[in-house]
């Protein structure tokens, strides 16, 4: 290692710089920093022509395909296959059959329903009515409704408890 930064000395030492090669260096870096904002528009342009000249190719796909839409379009056989399929028309005289294929119906059970499954445990139209009467006949501030706990209904009689019984 040691010799090879001899070398490098060495060889730095035996340089010897003109006036001419001095002048050289500094016009070839004046002519890179006057030159690279010139480069840097042009490399810019010719992309952005690449990008629109990919837009105009996709948007003429695009006219090609919508010629060629509304050229099936003039064509009455055409028109009248659409009809058909779109609008289920049919001509004087036919009878037009629908076969649905993709409804897949559910087998058949034999089991028995349990009736726990479908008892109701509480009459919610009258804890709404019971709540609805409730807010709208209280004394209290709307402050003090809105931080409290709604009042559970007694299981027993679903009803609200009086004053005399204990909430649990």
């Amino acid at each position: 290692m040691k010799r090879w930064v001899e070398d490098l000395g060495a060889w730095a030492s035996s340089l010897r710089f003109s006036g001419f090669t001095v002048l050289v260096v500094v016009l070839v870096a004046a002519g890179a920093v006057i030159v690279s904002p010139s480069l840097s528009t042009y490399v810019q342009q010719r992309r952005e022509i690449s990008e629109l000249r990919e837009s105009v190719r996709l948007h003429q796909e695009a006219v090609n395909e919508i010629d060629a839409e509304r050229a099936k379009w003039k064509d009455p056989v055409y028109v009248r296959s659409q009809a058909r399929d779109r609008l289920f028309y049919v001509m004087p005289g036919e009878t037009q059959l629908g076969v649905v294929d993709d409804v897949v119906l559910p087998v058949e059970s034999d089991e028995e329903t349990s009736p726990e499954l479908s008892r109701i445990e509480s009459d919610w139209v009258r804890g709404i009515a019971a709540s609805f009467l409730t807010a709208g006949t209280t004394d209290a501030p709307l402050a003090e409704l809105e931080g409290s706990e709604p009042v559970p209904l007694d299981p027993a009689t679903e009803t609200e408890p009086t004053a005399e019984e204990p909430q649990p």
